[in-house]
């Protein structure tokens, strides 16, 4: 019986700490998105000498389509946008594109690689000439702006983000703010604080279950020996 209310204990101890960080994810996700459902960041300032800023490749799955499109994430389409300006005056060139159409623009171009969005965002230099084509002449882009917003509607496939100045040149100073509307992510913070509930519910019992005592437990007295008296007064 001992052992059965040991697991319990564990069990229910287990299953309270785990609901709970459910339901401090779930509120998260309720209370992170503004009024329209856009969750941001930033801005993050980004500098470099090369003649480009290019940012990892990002690989997106939605999954398979069920129906009219709509998939596990609701929509096989993501609504995204970049806030971009320049700290430098010149006019900036943001784009997305593939990474293969990246690659192919910026091949034998000095480019820093931002592996990192954030205050201490890590950049990996690759070598090559301090200017680019202008980003204007080439058809790659799915999404671009100049120096301004940038409204991308985040689909599956492999992506890589481009900045460039507008003329080519080297030297590159811009401020980034990002923004997403996840139309899943208050429906899915809702179903986390739910389960987290249910869970911290069902853990306390287990817990209780598990370290209360039987009411029907004696307390053993160990007989007194023939040697002990009791003095009354």
């Amino acid at each position: 019986m001992r052992i059965t209310k040991l697991i319990a204990a564990v069990v229910g101890i287990g299953m309270v700490i785990v609901s709970v960080a459910l339901t401090v994810g779930g509120i998260a996700a309720i209370a992170f998105p503004d009024r329209d459902g856009w969750v941001s960041a930033g801005p993050v300032r980004l500098q470099t000498d090369a003649a480009a800023l290019v940012g990892d490749d990002i690989e997106i799955d939605f999954g398979g389509d069920f129906t009219n499109g709509r998939t596990f994430v609701s929509w096989g389409e993501i609504p995204a946008e970049f806030d971009i300006s320049s700290k430098n005056g010149k006019e900036v060139f943001v784009g997305i594109t593939t990474p293969a159409d990246a690659r192919a623009y910026l091949d034998g171009v000095a480019v820093d690689r931002v592996s990192s969005f954030d205050d201490e965002h890590d950049i990996s230099h690759v070598a090559g000439a301090y200017q680019a084509v202008p980003p204007a002449e080439t058809d790659i882009w799915v999404a671009s702006s100049n120096n301004g917003l940038l409204e991308w509607d985040i689909s599956s496939g492999e992506w890589t983000i481009v900045a460039v100045n507008a003329d080519g040149s080297p030297g590159i100073d811009i401020g980034v703010t990002s923004a997403a509307k996840v139309p899943f992510l208050r429906p899915l913070g809702a179903v986390l604080v739910f389960f987290g509930f249910l869970g911290t519910i069902a853990g306390g019992f287990l817990t209780y279950y598990g370290v209360r005592r039987d009411r029907n437990a004696t307390l053993a007295i160990p007989p007194m020996s023939s040697t002990e008296s009791i003095v009354t007064g």
